[in-house]
């Protein structure tokens, strides 16, 4: 399996976040505009800040926190789902 990551600009990350329904508050966290309440990162458990945000592709799109723990712990997952375990 071959999994590609791409870095875009700010201005194509907000736009991607508007489209997802996510927006950035004055303080640079992400909110879901739904709730009006800070986007939490489904794998550290932790509010996500537009500058250390990936959106990543999985049953949907997934905005987490962007490190070497979420960024492995996502392959992982990923790789699980794809393969026909079970994942996130």
């Amino acid at each position: 399996m071959d999994i590609q990551f791409a870095n875009i600009d700010n201005e194509k990350k907000e736009l991607i976040l508007d489209v997802l329904g996510y927006y950035v508050g004055d303080e640079g966290f992400i909110f879901v505009k739904k709730t009006k309440k800070k986007h939490v990162c489904p794998i550290t458990g932790r509010p996500v800040k537009f500058e250390r945000a990936s959106i990543l592709p999985w049953n949907s799109n997934i905005v987490v926190n962007t490190s070497a723990l979420t960024i492995s712990e996502y392959i992982s997952r990923f790789t699980e789902m794809s393969s026909g375990k079970e994942g996130v």
